[in-house]
């Protein structure tokens, strides 16, 4: 079956880590050898350690120390995640950190330039990249298939994040000292990179407006972005918590992308069941594609030493134009990201 990779998991503060675990659990190139604790959901860490047969510690140090761990899933808040990285990389150990990559474009440089330092792979997980609708898309693009790229609609509209049904507290999501900001950035970030990977070009002016409309939140909840990329394309993404609890699926997520040849129409990314429960129906996907590509995908990448595809300078990219869109809504004008 050829080398599997020693790999553990840190922190459950975010809503996604059960899946990473998951699929780093079931990958045949993977080896789960522990999951932390950094203080947040400690108690659903310990109680998926010991679901997995994997040793819990409670600490990041210990993990690294004593699992002999050689990749890491980050699952912390994006607040903790460089000194999660640089701890890592002081010991070598690569480093598969959850979005955003950071809060400032500080934070992401410093990151970046520990594990470039250190020469550990980093990758954050942007999942559209490995959703199957959004990759044939960009084969074509690339291909020529499709002809000129011409312009890019995004929406990705979700839940608030504490109405997710698990175990896992959720609230600091809704904090933006925590986690950098609002719906707009939790939500689309994701479709953020997604526009720059299929533009295949940098961003150089965003236009954005920011609001919270629906719920009493410190944060956004809704944000609208135009961005224009070097190459002429034009992205507009509307993103945020706005889905009601009735809403029939958690997530509501679309691209429409036009070319000069071809139209393109992904009414939604993921496989899905409906759910007929006691709280209402609700669609759930159940073929996690995405997070098992992403997954495999650093694994390789460790494996073959090379660079993975998605890197943390996509990560620094990705909120630097996040950041831009706040900026501009501010100042009620365009911004150029800070590249």
């Amino acid at each position: 079956m050829g080398r599997k990779v020693r790999f553990g998991i840190v922190s459950y503060a975010h809503l996604h880590t059960p899946r990473y675990t998951a699929a780093v659990a079931a990958n045949p190139h993977a080896e789960l050898a522990g999951i932390a604790g950094t203080g947040l959901n400690d108690d659903v860490a310990r109680a998926e350690a010991a679901r997995h047969g994997v040793p819990y510690f409670e600490s990041v140090q210990g993990l690294l120390d004593r699992a002999g761990v050689e990749a890491i899933y980050v699952g912390t808040e994006p607040t903790r995640h460089l000194e999660i990285v640089r701890l890592a990389a002081s010991r070598g150990v690569h480093v598969l950190c959850d979005k955003p990559i950071a809060t400032t474009l500080a934070q992401a440089d410093a990151i970046v330039e520990a594990a470039r330092r250190a020469d550990i792979k980093l990758m954050v997980p942007f999942n559209p990249r490995f959703q199957l609708p959004v990759m044939r898309c960009k084969e074509e693009l690339v291909s020529g298939q499709a002809g000129e790229l011409v312009a890019i609609y995004a929406v990705k509209y979700g839940k608030l994040p504490t109405w997710a049904r698990s175990p896992q507290r959720a609230d600091w999501f809704l904090d933006p000292h925590q986690a950098g900001g609002g719906g707009f950035l939790d939500i689309g970030i994701h479709a953020v990179d997604a526009l720059r990977w299929l533009a295949g070009a940098e961003a150089t002016r965003v236009y954005a407006q920011m609001g919270t409309f629906i719920h009493p939140l410190e944060a956004e909840d809704l944000g609208t972005m135009t961005v224009e990329f070097a190459n002429g394309v034009v992205g507009v993404l509307s993103a945020g918590w706005v889905n009601p609890e009735s809403f029939p699926a958690w997530l509501d997520v679309r691209f429409e992308v036009l070319a000069t040849e071809r139209t393109y129409l992904i009414d939604s990314p993921y496989h899905a069941f409906t759910l007929h429960g006691p709280a209402g129906v609700e669609s759930r996907p159940w073929w996690r594609r995405d997070v098992d590509g992403l997954v495999d995908e650093f694994l390789h990448a460790i494996i073959e030493d090379r660079e993975p595809a998605i890197t943390g300078e996509d990560g620094r990219a990705a909120l630097a134009i996040v950041l831009a869109a706040y900026e501009s809504a501010r100042l009620g004008r365009p911004v150029a990201p800070s590249l």
